[in-house]
């Protein structure tokens, strides 16, 4: 079993994660989309996100995949400088269906600074642990998915089945070039 995070951890790790895939790969490319996928995790206060707050939101989605993939003292500074750079305050809040938890900005804040902090509070979380290697990429060449690995040993090593799959179909054929392709097993 993995160690215990809190499910607000888990949560906003597991958010950030899909905007900035769905971010790379062409999905969320207006305020509407943002709008929707901010609304499908939950995540408060963005029904009015204009299009001025998405180009704000993907400017800082860099800066949040350089934390999730750096280092650990690297994460640290860019979680201060984040944490600097938007006054970050964190207060304990309670509301809708979830318990105490933190925010790190009043409500009505830029949601890309609320983004922002909130992914710093998450990996800020990590760095006192010394668990960032939960955040992984998808070991598939052909894909560069974020994901956080709940596994017991930090052995997750694909975004999905369907690139774990696709990895070893590639790794059989590149073994046996003779075999043959049938139509289940084409990419």
């Amino acid at each position: 079993m993995a160690p215990p995070y809190p499910r607000e951890l888990v949560r906003s790790l597991e958010f950030i994660a899909d905007v900035c895939n769905r971010r790379r790969e062409g999905e969320l490319t207006t305020a509407a989309s943002l709008r929707r996928l901010c609304a499908e995790w939950g995540f408060p206060g963005t029904s009015t996100v204009t299009k001025a707050d998405a180009e704000a939101t993907w400017a800082v989605l860099p800066t949040i995949e350089r934390m999730w993939d750096a280092d650990r003292d690297t994460v640290a500074a860019l979680v201060n400088r984040v944490f600097e750079q938007s006054d970050a305050r964190p207060r304990l809040a309670r509301h809708d269906d979830s318990d105490w938890h933190l925010h790190g900005l009043p409500a009505g804040a830029p949601l890309a600074d609320v983004i922002a902090v909130d992914a710093a509070m998450a990996l800020a979380d990590l760095v006192r642990l010394d668990d960032l290697a939960r955040c992984s990429r998808c070991a598939d060449d052909r894909c560069e998915r974020m994901f956080f690995d709940l596994s017991r040993n930090r052995s997750r090593r694909f975004c999905s089945t369907r690139c774990q799959s696709r990895t070893n179909v590639a790794a059989f054929r590149a073994r046996h070039p003779s075999a043959p392709r049938d139509a289940a097993a084409r990419d």
